[in-house]
């Protein structure tokens, strides 16, 4: 269900997110011709924030237009914001354009933090494969290292990120313990 309240909530942090970033630059993606109703809130809503943040520049995408910027162009994004439906479409693509989705880590905030905030793999688990020692980890611990960034700790963040670049493939125990010999040294 989309509120108010808990739109306006996701486009601020959007915007506090962009105005820390070189780009400044945040896209809402929505459907915006077929979804009236919502689409018309996340709209007015976006709008709204944007002029309290002048030096953010902003952009609007139907979410079909965005799955194929997101492969053909993905540089033209650096904060896009939507709703959950969208959303989980979105990252998916874009972990499997960027590796596959076992690399994808993903963050849903509370900014105001009066709740918990959760980090998990984009694709959540894999009980399909539970036991078998075939799932790779690397997006649970890059979850992690969004988690340590959202508490602050940006320095052990990039160590976990820097950890995770260019892993071979392996098993689940092979691919863990290559990241974690990597976070030691």
């Amino acid at each position: 269900m989309n509120t108010r309240h808990g739109v306006e909530r996701c486009i601020r942090h959007a915007f506090e997110l962009a105005e820390t970033r070189p780009a400044r630059h945040v896209t809402l993606v929505h459907k915006t011709n077929v979804l009236t109703f919502a689409g018309d809130l996340w709209e007015r809503t976006f709008h709204e924030v944007a002029a309290e943040h002048p030096g953010v520049e902003t952009a609007y995408n139907h979410v079909d237009a965005a799955c194929i910027y997101f492969v053909q162009d993905p540089h033209r994004y650096d904060v896009v914001v939507t709703d959950n439906l969208f959303g989980d479409i979105l990252t998916d693509l874009g972990g499997a354009v960027s590796g596959g989705i076992g690399l994808a880590s993903s963050a849903n905030l509370n900014p105001a933090r009066t709740g918990p905030s959760m980090f998990e793999p984009v694709h959540g688990s894999a009980p399909d494969i539970a036991g078998t020692n075939a799932a790779n980890p690397t997006a649970a611990v890059l979850s992690a290292a969004l988690m340590l960034d959202f508490l602050g700790e940006g320095s052990a963040a990039s160590r976990i990120r820097e950890a995770c670049a260019d892993l071979p493939t392996g098993s689940t125990t092979e691919v863990g313990a290559m990241i974690a010999s990597r976070v030691r040294d």
